[in-house]
């Protein structure tokens, strides 16, 4: 069953729990968003894919604290997307959700992320991100063609980077990683674009 509660579209999931699967963006031009906790007396628990997909007009989201999954491409291309929460409660981010997001600088990553996805924040305007401990790989084409990224802070239970995690990274100039790590082969073996020396956190 799907309910729709200003101008925001649902699916029932259960007699608890709702899922966001449309934004009518089209009704009106708004550049700012707050996704309740509550829709229809049920608790707002994940973004369905591609639910903010396009939202050209959108620059400020602001998410709930029942929310457990964002899916796929949820907020991909929404090109003047400035600034948005990540609750601690999310443990799941699908492929490419912040993919095309050319005005988002800066984003917290969830404290308990089960996984990193594919092309997370694939050609997106990120410039600084610190990985949290529960991440232990970082996907394919992660960070993309992330031209402005500059730094990234990597968890002690990382294990491994895939090999255009961070293709196209142009400017990053800082990786500050814990002592267990000493080399990392992050731009598809170019030898021209290993970054040394590589800073350590203790």
């Amino acid at each position: 069953m799907i309910i729709t509660v200003d101008n925001l579209s649902y699916k029932v999931l259960n007699d608890n729990e709702v899922e966001l699967v449309h934004f009518y963006q089209h009704r009106n031009e708004q550049k700012e968003l707050t996704v309740p906790e509550i829709a229809a007396r049920r608790r707002v628990v994940s973004i369905s894919r591609r639910a903010f997909y396009e939202c050209e007009n959108l620059r400020r989201a602001v998410l709930p604290p029942t929310l457990r999954s964002i899916k796929d491409e949820a907020f991909g291309l929404c090109s003047k997307l400035e600034s948005i929460n990540l609750p601690d409660s999310i443990t799941h981010l699908g492929k490419a959700v912040f993919e095309g997001t050319l005005a988002l600088h800066s984003v917290t990553l969830p404290p308990h992320l089960a996984e990193l996805p594919e092309a997370l924040f694939y050609d997106s305007a990120i410039s600084e991100v610190s990985l949290p401990e529960s991440i232990t790989e970082i996907p394919t084409a992660c960070f993309y063609d992330c031209r402005n990224l500059r730094r990234v802070v990597l968890p002690s239970t990382l294990q491994k980077i895939a090999r255009d995690a961070f293709h196209y990274c142009l400017n990053l100039k800082e990786v500050v990683a814990p002592a267990t790590i000493d080399h990392i082969d992050m731009f598809d073996g170019k030898k021209e674009w290993q970054l040394t020396p590589l800073t350590h956190k203790q």
